[in-house]
């Protein structure tokens, strides 16, 4: 056999593996990177905040799997709250802002320990989701301006008409009651003329207050326009929308309303409608209104309810 001579050099393991190491290090690094700019990309493409934290979520959980992530912001408007899968032992948690601005904060749970590059690569990813989480903030803010009174903070002609189409919409899914009331304030036009708009302004201020007190953390108060009021009652059928609107209309008459160290006594009429088998969010707003219209009609202070052929119950009902 012949000897085959020449210059090759001793293969050095040590660097190989370094040099097969730098092309992995070099390839999850461009991988990576282009992970990132599909997740800006599809960030990019809503405003709507859970459907943002779901595409994160998505993204995030190709590169860096985790058992859970929860995003939550607290804020004078409602806390809001992002939920997905449930934790493990281990977490890491970040505060998020944008020149100065607050934007809550994010953690992620696992089983296992997060490794550094993990959390590099999650630190760049929260740098990419930043500004577009801003941006949905600023539009969902926008939204409730939109939808909310002014004045009260309760939601208005806008924010009922859609929150009435929704539960509409659920109560034929579900096959499940829903009822609305419609609270007008009696001779209020008196104290504006007396007291002056400021004092009426201030007064319905405190009704909200007292409707928001007097229902259940499922209901939904709003201002209709003027002195009026609504509150959509879910799974909520007749006779327990009565009840409701009995207390509620108690809570006026039996507690004045304060304002420049004067009590006034301040009464409301209340009509209360349930949603029919063929009706929609329309027929049962007129249907409330035809009941309020017939409780001021008899005389103030009292609650009617549509389709009772005496117009409503007794208002001495004990409740």
């Amino acid at each position: 056999m012949k000897k085959v001579t020449g210059n090759a050099r001793p293969i050095d393991l040590k660097q190989a593996r370094d040099a097969a190491e730098n092309v992995r290090i070099i390839d999850e690094w461009q991988e990576n990177t282009n992970r990132l700019t599909v997740l800006c990309s599809r960030l990019h493409q809503t405003l709507d905040l859970n459907t943002m934290l779901d595409i994160f979520a998505e993204e995030l959980n190709q590169v860096i799997p985790f058992a859970a992530l929860a995003y939550r912001r607290s804020r004078s408007g409602g806390d809001f709250g992002y939920l997905l899968g449930s934790g493990g032992p281990h977490h890491c948690c970040y505060n998020l802002s944008l020149r100065g601005q607050e934007l809550g904060s994010l953690r992620l749970d696992r089983r296992e320990r997060f490794r550094d590059d993990e959390l590099m690569f999650i630190e760049q990813a929260i740098g990419v989701l930043i500004q577009p989480l801003r941006n949905a903030w600023r539009y969902q803010e926008a939204l409730e301006s939109a939808m909310t009174d002014g004045l009260t903070g309760m939601g208005n002609r806008r924010a009922l008409d859609e929150t009435l189409e929704n539960h509409v919409e659920q109560a034929r899914r579900y096959t499940q009651p829903l009822s609305l009331l419609l609270v007008d304030l009696d001779h209020f036009k008196q104290i504006n003329d007396t007291l002056g708009h400021a004092a009426g302004d201030e007064i319905l201020g405190l009704v909200s207050e007292r409707i928001e007190a007097q229902i259940r953390s499922c209901d939904q108060g709003f201002r209709y326009g003027g002195e009026e009021f609504a509150v959509v009652l879910p799974h909520t059928g007749q006779e327990a929308a009565h009840l409701v609107a009995e207390r509620l209309r108690c809570a006026f008459r039996e507690q004045p309303m304060h304002y420049a160290e004067r009590a006034l006594s301040i009464t409301a009429s209340i009509g209360v409608a349930t949603l029919g088998d063929s009706d929609d969010e329309d027929d049962l707003l007129r249907a409330a209104d035809g009941a309020l219209y017939a409780a001021k009609n008899s005389g103030r202070d009292r609650v009617r309810i549509a389709g009772d052929g005496t117009d409503g119950l007794d208002n001495a009902v004990s409740v």
